[in-house]
C-alpha cells in the first residue's frame, strides 16, 4: 500500500512471563488510517440509505486520509511552535 498510514492505531509491547520462557510480544495491530477509517463509515452508514458498500469504504478511506493530513500539518504546525518558544 502506497498510502501513509499514520503508523499503528493503538501499538503495543510487552513482555509475557511464563516459567519455561519470557515472551516478547510487539502487537502493531490496525493502521490509524484504518482506524479514522472505521471512524468515518460509522458515521456514512448512519446517513447513508441505499447506497452500495463500496462507495461508503471510498468515502472512509478519503476522510481518513484528510485526517492523516491535517494532522501532519498540525505536528508541523507545533514543531514550528516549538521552535519560536525555545529561541526566546
Amino acid at each position: 500500500m502506497s498510502k501513509e498510514t499514520g503508523g499503528p492505531a493503538f501499538p503495543y509491547s510487552g513482555v509475557h512471563h511464563t516459567e519455561a520462557m519470557n515472551y516478547i510480544i510487539d502487537s502493531h495491530g490496525m493502521t490509524l488510517r484504518d482506524y479514522f477509517a472505521g471512524l468515518a463509515m460509522q458515521a456514512i452508514c448512519k446517513v447513508s440509505s441505499g447506497h452500495l458498500p463500496e462507495s461508503g469504504s471510498e468515502q472512509a478511506y478519503s476522510w481518513a486520509d484528510a485526517m492523516l493530513k491535517e494532522r501532519t500539518k498540525a505536528e508541523g504546525d507545533s514543531i514550528e511552535v516549538w521552535k519560536k518558544l525555545s529561541e526566546q
